[in-house]
């Protein structure tokens, strides 16, 4: 579906391109909307934000960082009111915006002149493929295929726990008494749920080649800061046996991290490489380089090349999304030589994965994209909760 949707919309926008003539980067001002996860989430936000620095200093523009989630519409509104020429929504809100503000216009159709850029959703295309409003971005970053590797690479490590690392640094349930993995999602949207489903292929993928059965622990409603309760959460998921749980909640991958640094288990974060905040508690964190499309998206806007009512995606060939290098829980990886051989071959095979994944040999579900996981065709995962 993605592939058929990317070469509608590219007969679409072809050659219409949005922005003014001669631009002044001097007076150019563009606002950017963080999401309820805060500037300071060490991740999608605040990498959003060190792209409009970045802009800023490059280029002379002026620009405005809205640090609140209470009423989105109502700060989009606001700096296309105060005459703000490109603004980034990294909020999971688009009604207003594409649909109605309220006024019966959306704020789309109310600011002609304004680009706006949303982020994670097809949230300005109909169903048929057809553009809503022409001054509205769409940026998407294939996460699934990274969340997808995610959840192979815990599988093969899981498989291998005892050989790849001391029993002294860990204690990790044994394959004998559970094979479990769970996901931690902050919001049941279509930018959360694309991370829950990739992983879920990618633990069901490796599971089904291997002939074991995975039960699969998830939640899409631990919200995005870390609280009592989703700590609790977490840490039940890590008793009942898994060994590895994801989390695409924000400030709530604190906790998990905490979680598995005292049940002596494994974390796997996302949006920035988290490997290093709680060293050997870690495994590998899935990319959304947003500071990427942020900068260039600005820069194409300068230069009078951003084409109206395009959307973007940023997937694995690209290199700004995808996992980490592994580096920082390789140094707990036990020096024994059928260790090392075997964390060799594990990667070596993570990097086939991506291959096979850019190449279109392995078809991975985007949630963005309007798919749906049917849970039914993970032959090889159950849902345990």
């Amino acid at each position: 579906m993605k592939k058929v949707l990317i070469v509608l919309f590219s007969v679409f926008a072809l050659f219409l391109l949005v922005g003014c003539n001669n631009i002044d980067a001097g007076d150019i001002k563009v606002g950017l909307i963080v999401s309820a996860a805060g500037a300071n989430d060490n991740g999608y936000n605040q990498f959003a934000i060190a792209g409009l620095n970045q802009a800023k200093e490059e280029f002379g523009i002026t620009t405005q960082v809205v640090n609140t989630a209470d009423d989105v519409p109502g700060s989009i509104e606001t700096l296309a009111e105060e005459g703000f020429n490109l603004i980034f929504s990294l909020e999971y809100n688009f009604s207003a915006l594409i649909t109605d503000d309220g006024s019966g216009k959306s704020i789309a159709e109310k600011y002609p002149d304004t680009v706006f850029v949303v982020f994670n959703a097809f949230a300005n295309t109909t169903t048929g493929g057809a553009k809503i409003h022409e001054n509205v971005i769409e940026v998407l970053f294939n996460v699934n295929e990274g969340s997808f590797l995610a959840g192979a690479l815990a599988v093969l490590v899981n498989e291998n726990h005892n050989l790849l690392f001391t029993s002294n640094n860990y204690n990790f349930t044994p394959t004998t008494t559970a094979r479990a993995v769970g996901f931690v999602g902050g919001t049941q949207s279509d930018g959360i749920s694309v991370f829950g489903y990739g992983f879920a292929q990618g633990v069901n993928h490796i599971a089904s080649e291997l002939d074991v059965q995975y039960s699969l622990y998830e939640t899409y409603a631990a919200g995005f800061g870390a609280s009592t309760e989703n700590y609790n959460m977490i840490n039940s998921y890590y008793t009942a046996g898994a060994n590895f749980v994801f989390a695409a909640a924000g400030g709530v991958s604190t906790n998990m991290k905490n979680a598995a640094a005292a049940n002596k288990k494994l974390a796997i974060d996302v949006d920035a490489n988290q490997d290093a905040s709680v060293p050997g508690s870690v495994l590998t964190s899935v990319l959304k380089n947003t500071n990427v499309a942020v900068y260039d998206i600005i820069e194409q806007y300068l230069d009078e090349t951003l084409e109206s009512g395009k959307h973007v995606f940023y997937d694995l060939a690209s290199g700004a999304t995808g996992i980490t290098d592994l580096s920082v829980i390789e140094g707990y990886i036990s020096t024994e030589a059928a260790a090392q051989t075997k964390w060799a071959e594990i990667k070596t095979r993570i990097n086939l994965l991506a291959t096979q994944i850019s190449n279109g040999t392995i078809d991975v579900i985007d949630a963005q994209a309007g798919e749906v996981l049917n849970y039914s065709t993970l032959t090889h995962v159950t849902k345990a909760n």
